[in-house]
């Protein structure tokens, strides 16, 4: 049982790594759209966005830990 369980977090974090270069991607390309123009997004929400990537990373590593800390 443990095996299964330790598989299925290497495959879940190895899925949640894959993803972060989408994520950074997506951050980076933040704008927003008034009428017909379309401009940057304000220095506030492109520096919160900025911080998405890591509480994504540590939202995997946490729920892994979590994981392993529930099947005792």
């Amino acid at each position: 049982m443990l095996v299964a369980v330790l598989i299925g977090i290497m495959i879940s974090i190895v899925v949640g790594v894959s993803l972060v270069p989408t994520i950074i991607t997506s951050t980076a390309n933040i704008t927003y759209t008034v009428g017909s123009t379309t401009t940057a997004a304000p220095a506030g929400i492109q520096s919160l966005a900025g911080v998405l990537p890591y509480i994504f990373v540590a939202v995997i590593l946490l729920g892994a830990v979590a994981w392993i800390g529930g099947q005792g």
